[in-house]
């Protein structure tokens, strides 16, 4: 069978790429924003509707009824499911239709009816669903590390939305030369540290290197008696983990680098709505002695505002934007079209881009062929936790 990199930005169903993501558990919503009524989202270009019960069972199912097809993004969430506003059928969270009111055989007609449903489990904040096959078996949901309690505090951001292609911003991070220039002149320049390490007119080292979860980029630079290492992981199918947040948006104090290392996890799971959107659940844990860090570091991200001061002629949709690391990625990245629809010259800097492909090529054929891709089956470490690589600070 023959995969392309034009499969990679595909996820709707039918689709080899679709088909590869739908082999991983990835989150859905947040805990904190469902609440007592349905909610629409598409996921992997479906349209779904994720609620609660009142018992406290959470279902993602179709979004359209079985019998009629109104939304069921305006039922109403009763104790053993959710109820269309139509003609009253309720659906478990399973799918199972339990009531048809309006039919005098309702329970032998409601066995016939299977409603479209996708498991969905809890961890540390995140509902995660599983769309892929053998629902009633599926692969274990990992214990990200940043998602179970071992000691430290955790901060879920509201989940963001992006108008673009998923992996436009997931292979953005195998590349680490658009650190220096394209934020030189925000966070990753604004200390000392970092004006050292990211200088653009001597920037550190770096090599892609293949992981159990996917891979990850080490940055490195030497200075004389030791070297310092800034890792950025990218765990399969699509999650994104940064170990400097600490220093380069928290502005923590270069010797605490340089004799401690990063106290903090920075995990941004991605999931595709479709091929032209996104949501990210950003989530963070530290483990450091700042009982008060969060705030710290929500206080110092607000001052991260565009430089740039706009001409009155300027009427770019997404002006200004240097000076703020988010907005830097969104100008870039949101540009961009579909891999495969894109004319590109790669070169040698390009190293961890092409590596990242071909490891998803390759998952991605290995499921059009029955197998499993890279990275379904994480190994715990001692602790129960499946952790990535985001060591920061001083290795001799």
């Amino acid at each position: 069978m023959t995969i392309a990199k034009d499969d990679i930005p595909h996820v709707g169903p039918g689709t080899a790429g679709g088909a590869w993501l739908r082999r991983y558990w990835l989150p859905v919503g947040l805990e904190s924003e469902l609440f007592d009524i349905p909610k629409a989202l598409k996921v992997l270009d479906e349209e779904l509707v994720l609620f609660r019960d009142s018992q406290g069972n959470v279902g993602l199912v179709g979004q359209y009824c079985a019998h009629r097809g109104a939304s069921l993004e305006y039922g109403d969430v009763e104790e053993r499911g959710l109820r269309c506003p139509y003609h009253g059928w309720l659906f478990d969270v399973n799918g199972n239709c339990l009531e048809q009111p309006s039919e005098k055989r309702g329970k032998e007609f409601c066995a016939k009816v299977r409603h479209t449903s996708y498991p969905v489990r809890e961890l540390g904040g995140l509902f995660f669903a599983y769309m892929g096959p053998n629902p009633a078996t599926p692969p274990p949901l990992p214990n990200y590390s940043p998602l179970v309690d071992h000691g430290g505090i955790r901060q879920i951001e509201p989940t963001r939305h992006f108008n673009y292609n998923w992996f436009n911003f997931y292979e953005n991070s195998a590349d680490p030369v658009h650190v220096w220039i394209l934020h030189g002149s925000s966070a990753y320049g604004e200390q000392s540290w970092g004006n050292r390490f990211f200088s653009t007119d001597d920037p550190p080292n770096f090599e892609p290197v293949d992981m159990p979860y996917g891979m990850k980029i080490v940055m490195s630079k030497n200075t004389g008696d030791s070297v310092i290492v800034d890792e950025m992981s990218l765990g399969f199918p699509s999650i994104l983990q940064v170990g400097d947040t600490e220093f380069v948006h928290g502005k923590a104090d270069p010797k605490k680098l340089m004799n401690n290392g990063s106290d903090i996890e920075h995990f941004m799971f991605i999931t595709p709505n479709d091929d032209h959107h996104f949501m990210m659940f950003t989530v963070d844990y530290y483990t450091g002695p700042d009982p008060n860090f969060f705030t710290h570091l929500t206080e110092m991200r607000k001052r991260e505002e565009p430089k740039e001061v706009l001409k009155f002629y300027d009427t770019r949709p997404l002006m200004p934007f240097r000076g703020n690391v988010r907005r830097e990625d969104i100008v870039t990245q949101g540009t961009q079209k579909l891999l495969g629809e894109r004319r590109e010259h790669l070169g040698t800097s390009d190293r961890g881009v092409i590596m990242l492909r071909k490891m998803v090529l390759e998952s991605i054929k290995a499921v059009a062929e029955g197998g499993d891709p890279k990275g379904l089956n994480l190994k715990e470490d001692s602790n129960g936790l499946v952790k990535l690589d985001s060591f920061v600070g001083i290795r001799n």
